[in-house]
């Protein structure tokens, strides 16, 4: 029973922790689009690039490219 709290523990803060990230990219964007539309993404990946947790605020769509970029260019 006590992994599976502390499994909900760590997943919790994975999510408040790319929640932030966002929010912190929202206030600081010189673009009007980031600020008002919120078109932005947020995630931890691990050293594989692998997405441990992704923020809801903003568009999910732009992680796979920021993903696919990273794996390529760690592979070369």
């Amino acid at each position: 029973m006590s992994s599976k709290v502390s499994f909900q523990v760590m997943w919790n803060r994975l999510i408040s922790i790319v929640e932030e990230q966002a929010q912190a990219l929202v206030r600081t964007a010189f673009s009007t689009s980031v600020r008002e539309a919120g078109d932005l993404s947020a995630g931890v990946y691990n050293s594989k690039g692998e997405m441990l947790a992704q923020a809801i605020t903003g568009t999910p769509w732009r992680i796979q490219s920021r993903i696919s970029s990273g794996v390529s260019k760690s592979k070369t």
